[in-house]
């Protein structure tokens, strides 16, 4: 439970830093609305984390079999 939890807090803290990514582009401040677009970007990762987790493992599981 603990997990989904996080994985929703992850999306909504990576959702505001978009929209507040977006407002510094429109207002030309270009370096924080890529900062912000970068945090967003390592948020919204974290929010599938597991999913990334598990098609890294099956690429190593597949490498090795090959190997």
């Amino acid at each position: 439970m603990g997990e989904a939890i996080s994985s929703v807090c992850f999306f909504g803290v990576g959702f505001v830093w978009l929209s507040y990514g977006f407002e510094y582009f429109a207002a030309a401040q270009f370096w924080s609305a890529a900062g912000m677009f970068i945090c967003a970007f390592f948020s919204f990762a974290a929010c599938i984390r597991y999913v990334i987790q598990n098609a890294l493992f099956k690429l190593k599981e597949s490498l090795n079999e090959r190997s």
